[in-house]
């Protein structure tokens, strides 16, 4: 169960206003990220006093800790629902790894200015550092879970780990793209088509790594090794 950080409210009104003030925040931090993430923002945009605010949380710190949760929350089911959807789709392993990281290419970009603001607080909050990590611990593990179902394709003698690879590294490249180690969502100077060839390229990187045979390309290469070694020794000893 989601921890809440705020008093919630047990009457229908109260629970409507508290309702206006969550979505006043998560849509604050959507359109100017934490320097618009007010408590008094939140109270004109929600229509809802400042005292009836803090009658449900502390601080403004407490407001963003509920609102990460909420969102979260939210997107982690999101994110479940998109990896079932993928996988009804029975693709063939070349497609469903390029497929699956252009799907979450487009969750993060979905997301990009909340998640920015909660990665940009999470540096003084331990509180939202540790539920930030653990929503991302999940959505990797949705990933990974999908793909290890078709492991015996794989080329990788790790299939967990090839996947779990995929996943961190993909992720570190969108976020960087999509600016949110910064705080700041924006596209990292580049333009629509350079994301367009980032998702792409990231797609048949994932798939190049799962079906390299690491273990096969040593082999080989320590049989031509053992080849050229024996044609040496002939030639000299000729």
């Amino acid at each position: 169960m989601t921890k809440s950080y705020a008093r919630l409210p047990k009457q229908q009104r109260s629970r409507e206003s508290y309702d206006r003030v969550v979505s006043a925040a998560i849509e604050l931090l959507s359109e100017g990220g934490l320097t618009e993430f007010t408590l008094a923002a939140v109270s004109r945009r929600s229509k809802v006093s400042i005292g009836s605010i803090y009658c449900r949380v502390d601080s403004k710190e407490s407001l963003l800790r509920e609102v990460q949760a909420i969102v979260l929350k939210q997107m982690e089911h999101e994110f479940a629902m998109l990896v079932n959807q993928v996988r009804r789709r029975r693709l063939p392993l070349a497609e469903l790894v390029p497929t699956l990281i252009s799907e979450v290419a487009h969750y993060l970009r979905r997301h990009a200015a909340p998640l920015a603001a909660f990665m940009q607080a999470a540096d003084r909050d331990p509180v939202l550092e540790e539920v930030g990590g653990r929503s991302f611990a999940q959505t990797q593990l949705d990933f990974k879970l999908l793909l290890v179902e078709r492991a015996e394709e794989f080329g990788h003698p790790d299939p967990e780990h090839a996947a779990i690879t995929c996943f961190t590294i993909c992720y570190a490249a969108l976020a960087r793209y999509l600016g949110l180690n910064s705080g700041a969502p924006g596209h990292g100077g580049a333009g629509e088509g350079d994301w367009r060839q980032l998702v792409h390229d990231l797609g048949l990187m994932s798939l190049a790594f799962i079906l390299f045979d690491l273990g096969s390309e040593m082999r080989d290469r320590g049989t031509s090794r053992a080849a050229a070694n024996t044609a040496s020794a002939r030639q000299r000893a000729g």
